[in-house]
């Protein structure tokens, strides 16, 4: 029995440098393992910082130049997307409608176009209407679509006014002017009505970022211009 054990023993003092080196290389490993993984974490969060001020920049630049496609105020059509989204309309289809709209109700305003008889079925004088902001003529809207009788005739001057996307207007504009000066309200207070100041600044920083881009590209360009004649000369070689 002894002598079983002093073998046992024996056998653990040549291999404890083994397990030693062992233990050793995984802590290395360990290590090196946790050290990536923080230069991963850095470098996506980095990444995800990058993209969400791109598209901060993008979606502003876009609210500043469709508002000024369309006459109207940053501040305005902010507000306006807001209260489209939350009453089931997407951005792409409110921009549209108000560009429409705008260009019937200064047709309708000189007597002419497609929206002159859906105002004056809605008891709106056109001239008025076309010189209130465009949140204003919303409201004015709104309440007149709150005395139309059939959903059918609020569809149909609807179409009239913002033409195909009216259609999906017909739920902002039934919220009445009280329930659209309220989230005109939420708006502000959650601070998506952009100013047209704070828009301007990052239509000026979008313009500057799409400078310094082009100039690495026009400097890309020149220097493979310039490479030119000894690729084509080792091309033919």
């Amino acid at each position: 029995m002894a002598e079983n054990v002093n073998i046992v023993i024996k056998a653990f003092d040549k291999t404890k440098p083994a397990f030693n080196g062992v233990t050793k290389a995984l802590s290395g490993i360990t290590s090196a393992v946790f050290s990536m993984r923080s230069a991963l974490v850095v470098l996506g969060g980095a990444a995800g910082f990058g993209y969400m001020v791109k598209a901060s920049i993008d979606a502003t630049d876009t609210l500043k130049k469709t508002a000024d496609k369309i006459g109207t105020t940053t501040e305005a059509l902010s507000a306006l997307r807001y209260a489209a989204e939350i009453s089931g309309v997407a951005t792409n289809t409110l921009d549209m409608a108000m560009q429409r709209f705008t260009r019937r109700t200064a047709e309708a305003a000189k007597g002419t176009g497609e929206a002159k008889s859906a105002l004056k079925e809605l008891g709106i004088d056109a001239r008025k209407l076309q010189r209130l902001s465009l949140d204003q003529q919303m409201l004015v809207l709104s309440d007149a679509f709150s005395g139309v009788g059939s959903e059918a005739d609020k569809v149909r001057l609807a179409f009239k006014l913002f033409d195909s996307e009216g259609v999906a207007l017909v739920n902002t504009l039934s919220l009445g002017s009280k329930g659209l000066e309220d989230l005109f309200g939420r708006a502000k207070a959650l601070g998506i009505v952009m100013s047209g100041n704070a828009a301007g600044g990052v239509e000026k920083a979008k313009d500057a970022l799409h400078d310094l881009f082009s100039i690495g590209k026009g400097l890309r360009d020149q220097f493979v211009a310039a490479l030119a004649p000894a690729i084509q000369h080792v091309a033919e070689r």
